[in-house]
């Protein structure tokens, strides 16, 4: 328990070593503009260089969003991230592979795609987007992703959710700017500028894990950190945020049927060409008394509560892609 206690703040971090052929690479900066954790630097014109900040070796979550995105497959990952030890230890295999639905040993998804159903191509190509075109989308097409949501399954098909879709960009980014003062103070508290640890902060947050363990995960103080570089934009100047409310009062777990209508939600826009990028670091600053007159001016009331959203749009180049995942651990009981 001890040494949990020691690893909740900054653990022990093993990345994926990311490499990028500078003869290939067309120094577009998608990789730069794209990247969930601000995990590279980048002058127009120039090779964009891997990075990591704040005590962070590197800036990565081996989404590998930036080899779908680039044009010239001129980036490669290697290895896995893996947390060692402590209250955020990692429990996957390490093993990283493309899709594999038919347990190969060596599974080449060129080769087996035409054997899939179009749903199982949705979910194996689709990508977050954070490049989208200044382009808005059609009320038809909002409200066909509304409708997928709408016929989730949900516990006793009680439906405990409600939407609000914003489209108007100054409400999206009053969201955004009046969040990320309740953001920035958290990620700059915990990043170390000078890349050591203070003792103070291990304490701190440290014991703050012990009460929320969910929300101190070392991981999305990089999208923070990101959000912050750009300007504060969470939602990457996606032209739609659709809010996603659970009824708190909803049978069983509210939060899991909000989460699976989400997931319908983003399959369905995907297959219409858009692309999307659920976005829940906004959420817990809505929840605070401090932006009890923003959740009033969109229409939050009790007893609902945001859950998540999506950011939602046209894609701005090719974002959907073949990557390879780390696998989780599967007990057959036959």
């Amino acid at each position: 328990m001890l040494d949990s206690f020691k690893q909740a703040y900054m653990p022990e971090t093993t990345f994926p070593d990311r490499t990028i052929d500078t003869d290939k690479c067309s120094r577009c900066g998608r990789c730069y503009e794209t990247c969930p954790a601000g995990g590279f630097s980048w002058t127009k014109g120039e090779v964009p260089v891997p990075i990591g900040f704040g005590g962070f070796k590197q800036a990565c979550i081996n989404c590998e969003n930036c080899m779908a995105v680039c044009p010239s497959g001129a980036i490669a990952l290697s290895g896995s991230l893996t947390i060692h030890k402590g209250r955020y230890k990692t429990y996957l295999s390490g093993h990283m592979q493309p899709p594999n639905p038919f347990n190969q040993e060596h599974p080449d998804y060129a080769v087996i795609e035409k054997e899939l159903t179009e749903v199982e191509r949705m979910i194996f190509t689709r990508r977050s987007n954070r490049l989208f075109k200044d382009k808005a989308v059609s009320k038809d097409m909002i409200h066909r992703v509304l409708e997928a949501g709408r016929f989730a399954p949900s516990a006793g098909n009680g439906q405990p959710y409600q939407f609000i879709v914003i489209t108007r960009q100054a409400v999206i980014n009053e969201l955004e700017s009046r969040s990320m003062t309740v953001l920035k103070l958290l990620k700059n508290t915990y990043l170390n500028r000078n890349g050591r640890k203070k003792l103070w902060k291990s304490a701190f947050f440290s014991a703050s894990s012990y009460l929320m363990v969910n929300k101190f995960d070392p991981r999305p103080m990089t999208a923070m950190e990101k959000a912050d570089r750009n300007m504060g934009r969470i939602f990457f100047n996606a032209p739609c945020v659709i809010l996603i409310l659970k009824q708190k009062h909803g049978i069983s777990n509210p939060d899991l049927d909000a989460g699976i209508c989400t997931q319908n939600m983003v399959l369905a826009a995907h297959a219409m060409g858009l692309g999307t990028c659920i976005v829940s670091l906004p959420m817990v600053p809505l929840s605070y008394p401090i932006m009890a007159g923003f959740r009033k001016k969109i229409g939050i009331k009790h007893p609902f509560e945001a859950v998540t959203s999506i950011a939602i749009g046209h894609p701005k180049g090719k974002i959907d892609g073949i990557v390879a995942r780390d696998t989780p651990p599967v007990t057959w009981i036959e």
